[in-house]
């Protein structure tokens, strides 16, 4: 690890005496091992790891025990995969993803496939207007659920509504925000106003 040497009398003609590069040598910058006291994750780390005994300076080799300085890794902090997939997304008969057995399925198969976290966008009630385009973002209010996201499949296994209560399905390739609140809006009204 001693390059140093070898380093400066190879760039010595090239760089020493030019008005870039004075001809004098200042002092060598010394590292040290973790200089300022970690913060954070990196606190935690560092305290299973050695101090360094002293600093080394550049072009100088490295001890013996330098791989010891390194904090060892802590398997139960492994690395996690996942996928960013908003609910809406999901096929679903009424024109519009929701929570119900597609939902489970995707849930099935991220752990199947190793994956421990499902990222999803804003949940809140999208603006309806036809402008807004449904977007998570254009929401009205952040501390509400986006009902349309209730998915009348699972009130049913609950008991809540009949199955004869549930409209027809439609086939779209993408969401009409407007038909799918005249189709589950009141059906969930309802619910909501029997259960109170």
């Amino acid at each position: 690890m001693a390059i140093s040497a070898s380093l400066s009398s190879s760039l010595a003609p090239k760089l020493h005496g030019s008005p870039a590069f004075p001809s004098k040598r200042a002092a060598l910058p010394t590292f040290a091992h973790n200089p300022r006291p970690p913060t954070g994750s990196r606190a935690l780390r560092a305290r299973s790891a050695k101090v360094a005994p002293r600093a080394v300076a550049v072009g100088e080799d490295l001890p013996a025990d330098y791989a010891e300085w390194l904090p060892e890794a802590d398997p139960s902090k492994r690395r996690r995969a996942g996928v960013l997939l908003h609910p809406t997304s999901f096929r679903g008969p009424y024109g519009i993803g929701d929570l119900g057995g597609e939902a489970f399925r995707f849930l099935d198969w991220l752990h199947a496939s190793g994956c421990s976290v499902w990222q999803v966008l804003p949940l809140v009630p999208p603006a309806r207007k036809p402008y807004d385009g449904g977007s998570p973002y254009s929401g009205q209010d952040a501390n509400c659920g986006n009902i349309l996201l209730i998915s009348l499949e699972e009130l049913v296994k609950e008991g809540l509504l009949e199955k004869d209560e549930l409209p027809d399905a439609i086939d779209a390739d993408s969401v009409n925000y407007s038909i799918v609140a005249e189709l589950k809006d009141p059906l969930i009204a309802k619910r909501y106003y029997h259960c109170l």
